[in-house]
């Protein structure tokens, strides 16, 4: 038995954030972790 074909739209399909913020919250994100980790790193060495 075969299952009907579902058709999407590209934007039906996507279900996602496609405004270009959520690329600045991870940039400054990692920005933020690899700052944390080096003063981390510093303050034991």
């Amino acid at each position: 038995m075969t299952d009907p074909q579902i058709t999407e739209t590209t934007n039906e399909a996507r279900q996602g954030e496609t405004s270009g913020h959520m690329r600045w919250v991870l940039l400054v994100s990692i920005v933020l972790a690899i700052v944390a980790v080096a003063a981390i790193w510093f303050w034991i060495v």
